[in-house]
């Protein structure tokens, strides 16, 4: 009979193993070779948002403007935005590691940073599957395990990807009534878009995101506008009921923060666009 407890006694071992690897594991995460908390700086409010949802916010000393989720982000200092920053409190803070976006931080801002050898990572986010790797690329640098909140997104995404929509439906994606702005295929909102089965009327446009004529707008004629906020008469595009959109009021507002951030929160935003797109169908008897 001595077997079982011989078995007993190296599974209880085993387990002591894995549990102070585990403690470990989370005593270091977020901490720099030296075993110091490492300090942080994000210079986007998506990029908040991520270092939030991969744990990294206990790191974050300093973070952009309009940097308002999760509740505790609104508590950090405010360091400054993707074109300017107050560069003698950014010095003070002295950072291990400052979080940009790429492609849309100024060179100016980049190149104080590196005249004062302060370190800086870019984020880099162009599609939806962008944002996955922008937290595993975060958890990296802050030394943590892969996030669960990575994998999450993962599988929402796939299941979106996955499901069956009526693609005939055009949509204009309306990020400011004036001008008219905004974006093309090569933007993740008109990528969020798409799994709702809307065909973005601009997706041909040479850069990612310009100002567009009313009378684009009209010659296209969508037959879904997405809007940041409700559409009233002081919006130009009301002057024109021809469009199918304002005739049929098949109007989706979303909420400009979760829409238009590439975060996981994105996928709320479409899972909401995704139910008023399906509103109009059921409206429309189609």
């Amino acid at each position: 009979m001595a077997f079982p407890i011989i078995a007993q006694k190296t599974m209880r071992k085993r387990l002591s193993y894995f549990i102070t690897f585990c403690f470990l594991l989370t005593a270091f995460s977020g901490q720099s070779q030296s075993g110091k908390l490492l300090k942080t700086v994000s210079l986007a409010p998506h990029i908040t948002e991520l270092i939030y949802a991969v744990g990294g916010g206990d790191t974050l000393v300093a973070v952009s403007a309009y940097s308002n989720f999760p509740k505790q982000a609104s508590e950090k200092a405010i360091i400054g935005d993707a074109f300017r920053i107050d560069l003698e409190q950014m010095i003070a803070l002295q950072p291990d590691l400052i979080f940009y976006w790429h492609g849309t931080t100024s060179q100016q801002v980049l190149r104080q940073l590196k005249q004062h050898n302060l370190k800086t990572v870019a984020i880099k986010i162009d599609t939806l599957s962008d944002i996955g790797q922008a937290m595993l690329v975060i958890a990296t640098q802050l030394n943590l395990p892969q996030p669960a909140a990575y994998h999450q997104f993962k599988s929402r995404l796939n299941n979106l990807q996955q499901s069956t929509h009526d693609d005939s439906r055009s949509v204009f994606i309306q990020l400011s009534q004036q001008p008219l702005y905004t974006v093309s295929s090569q933007h993740w909102m008109s990528e969020a878009a798409s799994l709702c089965g809307l065909q973005n009327i601009f997706s041909e446009l040479p850069t990612t995101a310009a100002t567009v004529s009313q009378e684009a707008v009209i010659g296209h004629n969508p037959d879904v506008i997405i809007a940041m906020q409700a559409v009233n008469e002081n919006n130009p595009l009301q002057q024109w009921p021809q469009i199918t959109a304002i005739k049929q009021q098949h109007i989706a507002i979303v909420d400009p923060d979760t829409f238009s951030r590439p975060t996981p929160r994105i996928l709320d935003a479409v899972d909401n666009l995704c139910q008023q797109v399906n509103q109009f169908s059921d409206a429309a008897g189609e």
